[in-house]
């Protein structure tokens, strides 16, 4: 079973009907194919080394294997958290996946934690009925992949406790925290390196988590640069 490729992008194809693109990466003297989300593809740069973490489908039946690629661990869990909602198949968990993206993997893995049907409905659309399905399928996975986000994010479930009264420590905005991160992505930064920045500065003095995402970029860039 693969875990990742390094190598340089050689080719990405436009989304197609499912919103999904083609991506073709050389590892090792290899050219491998493999299917990414659009909001990955759009991080992806051309002849630029990148490394892919792998999820695998094996088709039923003597089919081939789809390979798809992530930029991080905790994206490909996520992806594969998803795969595990009854009668949902890997396009659709991509489909699932760009719109978690486009809004916030952080609050939704929260959200399914905290057993909030009404925050699933707001990211997909559901009715209160499916939104409770979800929740009863993937509520104890979501845990372990929440704190693993939480090694390289802002946002724990402490928050809540903290807005009860409790100052154990800063309340970051989890929004500020993925705004800042793309910033440093899009200017050429490492995506790991970034968050890990971004949580660095957020992280200290007392005003850290009412901070603009002009100034955390700022910082960041200096934390970045050292």
């Amino acid at each position: 079973m693969f875990a990742y490729f390094r190598g340089p992008v050689m080719r990405v194809s436009r989304p197609d009907k499912s919103g999904s693109c083609e991506v073709w990466i050389e590892s090792g003297s290899v050219g491998y194919r493999l299917i990414a989300a659009s909001s990955v593809a759009r991080r992806l740069r051309l002849n630029e080394e990148t490394r892919l973490f792998v999820s695998q489908s094996a088709a039923l039946y003597g089919g081939e294997t789809t390979l798809y690629g992530f930029l991080t661990e905790e994206d490909r869990s996520l992806f594969e958290l998803l795969r595990d909602i009854p009668g949902v198949g890997a396009k659709k968990a991509l489909d699932y996946f760009d719109k978690i993206q486009e809004k916030s993997p952080l609050g939704f893995l929260q959200g399914l934690v905290r057993g909030d049907a009404k925050l699933l409905g707001s990211f997909f659309g559901f009715t209160p009925k499916t939104a409770a399905k979800m929740l009863n399928s993937l509520k104890e996975k979501a845990e372990p992949l929440l704190q693993e986000f939480a090694v390289g994010a802002p946002y724990d479930r402490e928050k809540e406790k903290r807005q009860e009264g409790d100052s154990g420590g800063p309340i970051i905005d989890a929004a500020v925290w993925e705004r800042a991160r793309d910033a440093l992505v899009a200017l050429g930064f490492d995506q790991r390196d970034s968050e890990k920045a971004v949580s660095l500065v957020l992280r200290g003095g007392e005003n850290a988590g009412s901070r603009s995402l002009e100034a955390v970029v700022k910082d960041a860039l200096r934390e970045l640069s050292k």
